[in-house]
């Protein structure tokens, strides 16, 4: 628990102006005016990307020396080895995913560029020029004629079963879409999106779009719901410094209850797989709409409203590959009714890369106020929470809050803390779709799923509904490169390192968690409204796995209660 509470503060009192800079190159080297950041901006990769095709430049791959006494001029490149100069190089030096030593005696005349490695400078060296060194990995390959290329992001599953086509006439350009819906549920099976999108520029600084789709849902027919869902949007952006725009929404579609344990496409193969559905449903009808500002790269101030009718839907029986013939979990009701809900949200995030940040800081915090004037609450304990008022003036409030914070301490060496607070703020307690829970493999992994939902003790539900009104969880994790070399390296055509089959390298990851969910009150049990769960009252677990980027396996453990050890597949990160 110590560690955990250190680790997190150091995590989150680093000053924010911080941001991805440090000027520690090595350890044992002696001090120097380089900057070295996480990871490389677009321009600069694209800068690597020049430096090492042009004609002038002497390309190299692997490791390669240069001796004392030893000259050479002109621009010198090297891809994935190291760099050894104990010479004399008048010209650029440029590294690609390597490691540059400055030898004793060395003299460099010319500017230095090392993305994805360290730039290591011993004693008596002599460097004329301007040096800039980028930790992070370059997102570069080498092609079979020797060129260096930006390596294609990885798609997603999502995108490989999407097929969609482009025309433009006049200044609209124009998609048709065919696309799964992304996450496989035991509501609707698979959702089939399809249907055109629209986009135009009036301007050079503004954008429009109109995107509009059908939904079908593959599981078949039920009482309680159509076959047929739709989301129809239409957008406005004024782009530039500041950047703002406008939205609506016209909407009937199947929304889940929270946004954990999994992500959507981990739960969607979970239920498709093993038919274990981690999420819970509702179906929502109405309209929305959105308005936000963007000052700064970094800031995002968001205004919403909608107004929808929520209704409680039964599962169906869609098929999965194993556990075919088990029985899905029930779907719990929630208290139908339509609701019109007011949003205000604000972004804070500047993080070096949004899919697998390595340093900056992600904060987030939403208020949403609804109200109903019909609400039909489902019956719940006393204990839980009060009868709302019905036949009008049902009012209540909800806030959450996500703070993450990714330090990058050394080339392979990176610390990562997360702060995640949601629940009931004011007013009417929460209807059952807005309640929240903990335990499972995402925020706590060493626990079942749904081991904290706050029902009270004879309580007996088989949807094992989130009844809590709050909760409150931290993680922390250490994370460092490692290479497996599990797979093939195929030769290139001229027989030295080629693209690797398998995986190559991963994160060894040590993580540790934290997390309690409670109900707010007075009553036994309860915790006063006006304050936190002591922290002997929390859960602990702490874990350590492989992430390999598409793929992640962990062992987890409970450290405050009785519990067998958790294995845990993730295909995506953590946070």
């Amino acid at each position: 628990m110590r560690l955990l509470s250190a680790g997190l503060v150091l995590m989150l009192v680093s000053p924010l102006k911080a941001q991805d800079s440090v000027i520690v190159i090595d350890p044992n080297a002696p001090a120097t005016d380089s900057i070295v950041r996480a990871g490389a901006p677009p321009e600069v990769i694209s800068e690597l990307i020049a430096l090492y095709n042009d004609s002038g430049s002497t390309r190299m791959q692997g490791d390669v020396t240069l001796p004392p006494g030893s000259r050479f001029e002109g621009s010198l490149a090297l891809f994935r080895g190291s760099l050894r100069i104990a010479g004399r190089v008048v010209g650029p030096v440029t590294v690609a995913n390597g490691t540059l030593y400055l030898l004793p005696g060395a003299s460099v005349q010319g500017e230095i560029l090392v993305v994805g490695g360290r730039l290591i400078r011993s004693e008596q060296v002599e460097h004329f020029g301007a040096d800039r060194v980028y930790w992070d990995a370059a997102p570069v390959i080498r092609t079979a004629e020797g060129w260096l290329a930006l390596r294609e992001r990885r798609r997603s599953l999502s995108d490989l079963a999407t097929a969609r086509t482009s025309f433009q006439v006049g200044r609209i350009r124009t998609t048709l879409s065919l696309a799964t819906g992304g996450t496989y549920n035991r509501i609707e099976g698979l959702p089939i999106l399809f249907g055109p999108l629209f986009e135009i520029r009036p301007s050079p600084r503004t954008y429009a779009r109109i995107d509009l789709r059908g939904i079908l849902r593959t599981a078949g027919s039920s009482e309680d719901r159509s076959d047929f869902g739709y989301v129809a949007r239409a957008d406005l952006r004024v782009q530039g410094q500041p950047e703002y725009g406008i939205s609506g929404r016209l909407y009937s579609q199947i929304d889940p209850f929270e946004d954990h344990p999994l992500w959507n496409s981990e739960s969607g193969w979970s239920a498709f797989l093993l038919q274990r559905d981690y999420r819970d449903y509702f179906e929502r009808e109405g309209v929305g709409g959105t308005v936000y500002i963007q000052p700064h790269r970094a800031w995002r101030f968001e205004l919403s409203m909608s107004r929808d009718a929520e209704r409680s839907v039964r599962i169906t029986d869609p098929w999965s590959l194993f556990r075919n013939s088990d029985r899905w979990r029930r779907n719990p009701l929630i208290d139908d009714g339509h609701y019109f809900t007011t949003g205000m949200q604000v972004d804070f995030d500047t993080r070096n890369d949004r899919e697998r940040p390595t340093t900056g800081w992600m904060i987030r915090t939403r208020f949403e106020h609804s109200t109903s004037d019909d609400i039909a609450p489902v019956a719940l304990p006393v204990a839980v929470r009060p009868n709302p008022p019905t036949g009008g003036g049902y009012a209540t409030g909800r806030l959450s809050l996500d703070v993450r914070r990714y330090t990058r301490l050394t080339p392979k060496l990176q610390v990562n803390g997360r702060l995640r607070a949601e629940g009931w703020i004011e007013g009417d307690r929460l209807p059952i779709q807005r309640r929240v829970s903990l335990g499972g493999p995402d925020i706590l992994p060493g626990f079942d799923f749904r081991a904290f939902t706050c029902a009270p003790r004879g309580f007996r539900d088989p949807a094992s509904p989130a009844l809590c009104d709050r909760a409150i969880s931290t993680q922390l994790e250490v994370r460092t490169r490692v290479e497996l070399n599990l797979g093939y390296r195929l030769p290139d055509r001229e027989g030295s390192r080629g693209r690797f089959i398998g995986i190559e390298e991963a994160d060894l990851v040590v993580l540790g968690d934290a997390g309690k969910a409670w109900l707010a009150g007075s009553g036994p049990g309860q915790v006063p409204v006006n304050r936190l769960p002591a922290l002997k009252e929390w859960a602990f677990d702490a874990g350590i796995g492989l992430d390999a980027g598409g793929i992640a396996a962990f062992l987890a453990k409970s450290l405050s209660e009785e519990e067998p050890v958790k294995f845990v597949v993730r295909l995506q990160r953590r946070f």
